[in-house]
């Protein structure tokens, strides 16, 4: 699997802020329904690596325990629907960049747009502290991720972090 590193250029794109029924909420990375909800979103996906659930707590506790650098708190947190998690954005500051780690959505919810609403919060809260660039890292051959990024406003950066230094 061959993945990128994008970057989008918040100053300039767009703020939308749509009226929704949904709701945002604080990440919780030790919730039992978050690793579910990280289990669904890449379940037999292109990224799906045979994670369980108790692979998802694991791997959302190490992420909350700094294994990708510094949670950023105010762009880490869930879609909620009745209070119950649909989708989540996770980002850290790694290698002294906010990247954002995970982004998920359920699958019974995906194709509904949620996902740009998930984006498009984030990059309001980031143009909110002052932030100029957002990163992330997709593999190639996920085309709805990679499709929905670029929608976004996020575009190629390099194929390595040291891309990004030269």
């Amino acid at each position: 699997m061959k993945r990128i590193i994008m970057t989008c250029d918040i100053q300039h794109t767009p703020s939308s802020q749509e009226e929704t029924s949904f709701s945002f909420g604080t990440f919780t990375p030790d919730s039992l329904s978050v690793a579910k909800l990280f289990y669904s979103a890449y379940h037999e996906t292109i990224d799906d690596e045979g994670e369980s659930i108790a692979d998802w707590q694991k791997e959302l506790r190490e992420t909350a325990d700094g294994k990708y650098g510094p949670l950023i708190p105010e762009l880490s947190f869930q879609l909620l629907k009745e209070d119950h998690p649909i989708g989540a954005i996770v980002t850290s500051t790694f290698h002294e960049l906010p990247l954002l780690l995970f982004v998920v959505m359920d699958a019974a919810f995906k194709g509904y747009g949620l996902s740009k609403l998930l984006m498009s919060e984030v990059i309001r809260r980031a143009k909110a502290m002052g932030l100029t660039h957002l990163y992330l890292v997709v593999t190639v051959e996920n085309q709805p991720s990679f499709k929905l990024y670029e929608a976004c406003g996020f575009s190629f950066a390099g194929e390595s972090w040291a891309d990004l230094s030269s």
